[in-house]
């Protein structure tokens, strides 16, 4: 192709996980000395590490064609600079943060909700410290709050912390809340539900049919290696073929379609891919209908 794909690669909480799915997928990747540039064994493909916060504006700007963000950045972005050119090629499926309203416990240690909040603070004004400045400000407006907001250009919960915090308020990622906790932070709303990764694209890249294809395929790669996680092949061995046909039919009418493999000495081994979850519950069902040698193994499932 005449141009490689140039793809922001996200530092931070998303490096690992991305990092983790494409090495699994069989990408080799290595940084640089300086560790912007992450080397890949693709000829099509450009990695440059990036803050995901600003992904967006240099994908608006035709400097990149993709990268992995988050959905609360893109919104963040798309309510300051009303993006035109930055579309979502896919969600991927990580496990969703949340974006919350935090206060201090010890300076509000009476505030439970929103409605406490502006109970407690009325008419005067109130400083929002926040990563997400343009969402602070719509969710200050939408809670009628008289309020400074301001980025603290990382530790959001820092600005909270007493004594003379200079934060009445935060609102903040998180996604068990355990951070906040340990800075006697306490949420008292949440701002968005469920945050997911997403990859984002600009709109002149993706109508270039070869360089969609690339980021497709790395979409692709991504989203098969983190959704087979949680899945495994369920092996075990029939010795009795009289109980073969008991164990095959209860696993059809379950959704499976095992493979049947005969054994040397009679029998056959049955190999089905299941849900980890789901194996402790599965175990005790097949081991009394006369399996055998149960055993279980990650596996990485690639298309359907």
């Amino acid at each position: 192709m005449k141009d490689r794909v140039k793809v922001y690669f996200p530092d931070g909480h998303l490096e690992k996980p991305i990092w983790d799915a494409l090495t699994t997928a069989g990408y080799r990747l290595s940084k640089s000395e300086r560790g912007y540039l992450i080397d890949v064994d693709h000829p099509n493909l450009i990695f440059k590490q990036v803050r995901p916060q600003i992904m967006p504006f240099y994908i608006e700007m035709g400097k990149g064609d993709g990268g992995i963000t988050g959905e609360d950045i893109l919104e963040n972005w798309m309510l300051k600079s009303n993006l035109q050119n930055v579309e979502v090629l896919e969600e991927l499926p990580l496990r969703p943060t949340k974006l919350v309203a935090a206060v201090s416990e010890e300076i509000h240690p009476n505030v439970r909700t929103i409605e406490d909040f502006k109970a407690e603070v009325g008419d005067r004004k109130v400083f929002i410290a926040s990563e997400f400045p343009e969402i602070a400000r719509r969710y200050a407006e939408k809670h009628g709050l008289n309020a400074i907001v301001f980025d603290p250009i990382g530790k959001t919960e820092a600005s909270l912390l007493p004594p003379m915090p200079e934060a009445d308020l935060i609102i903040e990622i998180t996604e068990f809340g355990t951070t906040l906790k340990e800075n006697m932070c306490r949420i008292i709303d949440v701002v968005m539900e469920k945050v997911h990764s997403v990859f984002i694209v600009n709109k002149d890249s993706i109508k270039d049919g070869e360089k969609k294809e690339v980021m497709e395929n790395l979409v692709t790669d991504l989203r098969e290696v983190i959704e087979s996680r949680n899945l495994v092949s369920f092996y075990f061995n029939v010795p009795d073929e009289n109980d073969l046909k008991k164990i095959i039919g209860y696993l059809t009418d379950k959704g499976f379609d095992p493979t049947i493999s005969p054994l040397a000495k009679g029998g056959a081994a049955v190999h089905i891919i299941i849900d980890r979850s789901q194996v402790k519950f599965l175990k005790p069902i097949v081991r009394s209908m006369g399996a055998k040698r149960i055993a279980t193994s990650p596996v990485i499932t690639f298309g359907d």
